[in-house]
Order: structure tokens, then sequence, then C-alpha cells
């Protein structure tokens, strides 16, 4: 008998869907699905100062951002900065997108459902 495990996402019934989307977990012994529960992705041109993107969650999610050094070079960002004035802040109701280069900057980034609290 094969084993499964299927934990449905809340709206779902995991006995009888088939949709791996409507998953949080999802192993068959055929197919094994990684499921990432993305809430926004998104690039935006930061000004010189802080640019706040709201993600409604209520708690400190997973994110990740980078930020465009150079024409096609991207950098990943780490929070507060290490060399540099690109970085970026998360809390239970924004990120932040800091920028104190001087001049615009194009932002990438990644929110995931992820709570990192």
């Amino acid at each position: 008998m094969p084993q499964v495990a299927k934990i449905a996402t809340p709206g779902y019934n995991a006995l009888t869907d088939t949709d791996p989307d409507h998953f949080a977990l999802y192993v068959d012994q055929k197919v094994d699905y990684v499921l990432i529960k993305e809430k926004a992705s998104d690039t935006v041109n930061v000004p010189n100062g802080v640019t706040n993107i709201a993600h409604r969650l209520d708690y400190v999610p997973l994110c990740f951002v980078w930020a465009e050094q150079s024409s096609g070079v991207w950098r990943k960002l780490y929070g507060y900065p290490l060399d540099g004035n690109l970085y970026f802040e998360i809390n239970d109701t924004n990120l932040m997108l800091n920028n104190f280069s001087g001049s615009d900057v194009l932002f990438s980034y990644h929110i995931f459902y992820d709570n990192i609290t």
C-alpha cells in the first residue's frame, strides 16, 4: 500500500482534493511537491529614502530582497547594511526598502507566508 501524506490549506479537503496548489504538503511516493507559498513579489524603483510595501499578514514573514547594482547585476540584501546604503527591514505590517545611495535604485522582493517570529 503506498504511503501518502497530504496537508491541505484552509478551505480544502485533503481526502478528496487532487490539486497540489491546495496543499501545504503533498507526498504520494510518485511525486513529491515542495510547495513554497509566496504572498507577493515585485520589482520596484525606490527613490532615495524609504519605500514601504504593506504585506497585511499581521506577523513578520520570510522575505528575500535584491537591489540592482548595475544594469542586470543584482545583489541580495541582508537587513541592515553590511557594506552600503541599501537594505531592508520587515515587521508585522510592512516591508521597508531602504535606499540611502543618493539616487534611484531598482529593488526586487519576494514575501512568503512563512512566519519567522
